[in-house]
């Protein structure tokens, strides 16, 4: 949902300049960007015509990003765009875009605080030793094989057990095969 479901109402004059009619005064591509990101609801005009142009602005906002080292679309994935244009399914690949983005969108990523980055940077240390006493325990058995295989076993096991829980505790569990 909008911050506001009535649409601003942006007149873009034969210089290239964007008036906003709301606040009366002239907005950049980087305004635009901005109201996008804050959900606000516009209408870009062809000052002249009063043709609905909302589509190209926004196209050529993507282009500024996509040219100033913002890049977020793949080429391939660009190419295979256009080979859409003119399809007799084009509507349904807008379609399908529209709807798996508004599904992404809606995804929300676990927020990490400086505390869990510390606690999880602990956890991932703790791991890391005992992979490391692992690997000494083993090339222990290799030298003086004081150790039985059994229990060597027993540890890969018990650390098993820890590394899924530890994965499991942030959502990243490997399935029963170790494969995620």
């Amino acid at each position: 949902m909008s911050v506001s479901s009535v649409p601003v109402i942006i007149k873009k004059y034969a210089n290239r300049r964007l008036y906003d009619t709301e606040l009366s005064a002239y907005i950049t591509l980087e305004n635009l960007m901005d109201m996008v990101k804050q959900d606000r609801a516009f209408v870009i005009l062809d000052a002249r015509t009063g043709d609905d142009i909302t589509r190209g602005v926004l196209a050529q906002v993507m282009l500024e990003e996509e040219t100033r080292g913002r890049a977020m679309l793949p080429v391939a994935f660009l190419r295979q765009l256009i080979r859409c244009y003119g399809d007799s399914r084009q509507g349904e690949v807008s379609d399908y875009l529209e709807r798996m983005m508004a599904e992404f969108m809606d995804r929300q990523p676990p927020a990490v605080t400086p505390d869990g980055l510390e606690e999880l940077g602990r956890e991932n240390a703790a791991v890391v030793r005992q992979a490391m006493s692992l690997f000494t325990s083993l090339y222990a058995v290799e030298r003086v094989g004081n150790r039985t295989v059994e229990n060597l076993l027993q540890e890969i096991m018990d650390l098993r057990q820890q590394v899924a829980a530890l994965q499991g505790s942030h959502g990243d569990a490997p399935d029963e095969k170790g494969s995620r």
